[in-house]
């Protein structure tokens, strides 16, 4: 298996087609940067993409923690760094910092995940005595939280999406980072106009597929921070829970 460096760390320029009407680095395009970070950093190991496939295995993201202090801008350079942290029962914990080139720190998040069985979704344990992988469970980047976000009990529907084809990842479902888009492009031109999220904690549920269609509910206008669901049309099913706190442009 390949060795890897405990801190994973990668420089990244951000392009013009990665930026909002602002210069502004989108939300989903950030998270798809820590997730493309978290599978560069296992590649070739024990819990690689090809080395879990073999074995019918799979990675799932489970809960999602971003605290945004200064979003990165269109032709900024940045160094994105990711570790795995630690185990806890079934979940890995993996951090995530994006810092300046001069080091300033821009972006922290925490993620926790687990191995699935393709076959029936059961999660598998972790052999961190004999899987060669270094841990680093004195580094923390932000305290990872593995409670669910609170379930929306008081809300309404404020949008409805079609599962595209494009929405679908190798694993066969809808990609993590769509959620975070339904989310935010849920919201009203003139709320996204005048504020962006500022932390973002996000429970991944169940899967959506293709053709499916999933309403977006929000418990109101003007909650800061706001909850919101996303859920499956055809049966109701509860796919994702978000809770974004807002912060004047």
């Amino acid at each position: 298996m390949t060795e890897v460096p405990a801190i994973w760390r990668e420089h990244r320029d951000i392009e013009s087609f990665e930026v909002d009407m602002f210069g502004r680095l989108r939300p989903h395009v950030l998270l798809g940067l820590l997730l493309n970070g978290a599978w560069n950093c296992a590649k070739g190991t024990t819990y690689g993409y090809k080395e879990l496939n073999g074995r019918n295995l799979m990675w799932v993201l489970l809960k999602l923690q971003l605290r945004i202090k200064d979003m990165p801008k269109w032709r900024d350079r940045v160094v994105l760094e990711t570790w795995a942290k630690r185990v806890e029962r079934l979940y890995a914990l993996r951090d995530f910092a994006i810092r300046a080139e001069n080091g300033e720190p821009l972006v922290s998040a925490t993620t926790a995940w687990a191995i699935l069985d393709k076959s029936n979704g059961r999660p598998q344990r972790f052999d961190q005595k004999n899987d060669g992988f270094p841990w680093l469970p004195d580094r923390e980047e932000l305290e990872t939280d593995l409670d669910k976000v609170p379930q929306l009990d008081a809300g309404w529907e404020v949008a409805r999406y079609r599962v595209q084809f494009s929405d679908i990842d190798v694993n066969r479902h809808v990609n993590a980072t769509k959620y975070l888009q339904w989310m935010i492009d849920s919201r009203s031109p003139e709320l996204l106009e005048t504020n962006e999220p500022k932390k973002i904690e996000i429970s991944f549920l169940a899967e959506a597929v293709a053709n499916d269609e999933v309403a977006v509910d929000s418990d109101g206008k003007g909650a800061n921070p706001e909850l919101i669901g996303i859920r499956r049309v055809g049966d109701g099913k509860e796919l994702s829970r978000g809770k974004i706190e807002w912060g004047k442009r």
